[in-house]
């Protein structure tokens, strides 16, 4: 039995989770225009999603410029209250967002009866719900809606030969993975025929690394909650309790995108994976060895780097120049944590849901504050977290308090390989280093005595070739790639054999 462990090397070295095989680095796309294609050609289903040109199996993103809000028109009930946000890719182009078609331009019109057939959806992950209609000036004609649950009325008719737009939406940020089947009666025989499940990424609203704020701001005897995320390398001057401004524009002069709280969802990537610490101290986050996700108070390449700040809140509003963050509910699979770490390395818990939520779980910081904590999570998967912000005004000593908002978390699930238990011994693999300044590439893999390693090689992602193998001896072993790179573009997996 073959077990992956590593793949995709395009040049560079790309690790994932081994439970997921032949995964691209997908390109992703939020203007322009792009195709879903269905189409049925030489007794075969073929599905394509792309922007124009581009490579296919794309993940298409949807950012604020997208959001809109469910009008008091009844007839667009059915994507939820009024007043409540939804994301759309328009059935009409707008330059500043991504415009999807829908096409079966290679289906022959005489291949099926009465020229059509079905795109039936057929699953849907994500935190929200998904619809397609098509809006004219006197009637709305929805396809597809899982609010109700997925059953046999989700599906569009395709026209053979066909091109068409209509409207996308989501109802809450996040990722979604959304999977489809064709289907047709054939005007040959009058035989049906249905396709493979094929699936479809969209992101909405998802911030997946850099510096990123929540953001307590209070103003005029008002509250909000806004994320603040820092785009193009723009990050704080820190020099201890340091402050900031913005705008409440998309982005602003300082390289600042701003959204309210509930706008977006925060990716924690996989490589937050990390086993808790053989140290008492950290008992909370569960055993010695275990696994959990942190996003960690100290900046890391390619994890979200989470903040707290608190520059929108003037000195001498409140007593002692002090507000809270409290957390108020958390939803998800597992546990959440909110701790700091001293200089000394000992933790100071702030949220800790493993022991119920109280009043006690709450942070305390200072007006014109800005600080980073590491936030935790004992398993993969989707985490609603509500908050609000509180705080006693100076004047006359009453509490004020914002209301709830939620914020989205996607855990993504790692692996304890390459990682470090609480003897200080590697599990199956790590990789020390990789270099594409050989012919083309070479890596260093630690490897686990008496376990082999297979390394294989692809241009395509389709068809890969054996290309070495080696065998484990506890200790890093070194591999050249010998051959010379025949492709502008080569991948490269390693898997243990069992």
């Amino acid at each position: 039995m073959n077990k992956y462990i590593l793949f995709n090397i395009s040049l560079l070295l790309v690790i994932a989770s081994p439970n997921i095989l032949n995964a691209q680095e997908n390109g992703k796309w939020s203007n322009g225009h792009g195709d879903l294609s269905v189409n049925y050609q030489d007794s075969g289903w073929s599905f394509s999603f792309r922007h124009e040109d581009a490579v296919d199996d794309q993940t298409a993103v949807l950012n604020q410029s997208s959001k809109e809000t469910i009008p008091e028109d009844l007839r667009f009930s059915f994507l939820g209250d009024a007043g409540s946000p939804i994301w759309i890719i328009p059935q009409v182009a707008r330059p500043e967002i991504l415009f999807l078609g829908m096409n079966a331009e290679s289906t022959a019109k005489g291949a099926f009866e009465q020229g059509l057939f079905n795109l039936q959806l057929s699953s849907i992950h994500g935190p929200g719900d998904f619809f397609i209609w098509k809006a004219s000036l006197d009637e709305i004609d929805v396809d597809i809606n899982s609010s109700d649950g997925i059953t046999e009325s989700d599906r569009m008719q395709f026209p053979a030969r066909a091109h068409f737009h209509k409207n996308w939406g989501f109802n809450s940020p996040g990722t979604y993975r959304l999977g489809f089947t064709a289907n047709g009666i054939l005007s040959n025989g009058v035989l049906p025929t249905e396709s493979e499940e094929y699936f479809i990424n969209f992101e909405v609203n998802v911030l997946s690394e850099g510096e990123v704020d929540l953001e307590i701001v209070y103003e005029d005897g008002e509250w909000e909650a806004e994320i603040l995320a820092h785009v193009d390398g723009h990050g704080h001057d820190d020099h201890g309790e340091d402050d900031h401004g913005e705008d409440d524009h998309d982005e602003d002069d300082h390289g600042e995108a701003v959204y309210p709280a509930n706008d977006v969802a925060l990716r924690v990537d996989s490589r937050s994976a990390t086993l808790v610490p053989n140290d008492p101290a950290f008992g909370f986050l569960g055993h010695p060895g275990e696994l959990f996700y942190e996003l960690p108070q100290h900046e890391e390449e390619g994890l979200l780097y989470l903040g707290i700040a608190s520059d929108e809140v003037e000195a001498g509003v409140f007593v002692g120049d002090q507000v809270q963050l409290n957390l108020k509910s958390a939803e998800g699979p597992g546990e959440v944590y909110l701790y700091s770490t001293d200089t000394f390395g000992k933790p100071n818990v702030m949220f800790n849901t493993a022991d119920g939520i109280s009043e006690s779980d709450t942070f305390v910081m200072k007006a014109g504050a800005h600080s980073h904590q590491s936030m935790a999570f004992s398993e993969a998967g989707l985490y609603r977290v509500a908050f609000d912000f509180s705080g006693k005004l100076a004047g006359t000593g009453e509490e004020t308090r914002s209301e709830e908002f939620q914020l989205l978390f996607e855990v993504e699930k790692g692996t304890s390989s390459g990682l470090t238990d609480d003897h200080g011994e590697d599990d199956h693999y790590s990789i020390k280093s990789f270099s594409k300044a050989a012919s083309p590439f070479s890596l260093t893999l630690q490897t686990k005595a008496g376990m082999n390693y297979i390394i294989e090689a692809s241009h395509d992602l389709k068809q890969w070739g054996e290309i070495g193998e080696i065998q484990g001896t506890g200790s890093p072993v070194n591999f050249i790639e010998a051959r010379k790179a025949l492709f502008p573009r080569q991948y490269y997996r390693v898997k243990i054999k069992e």
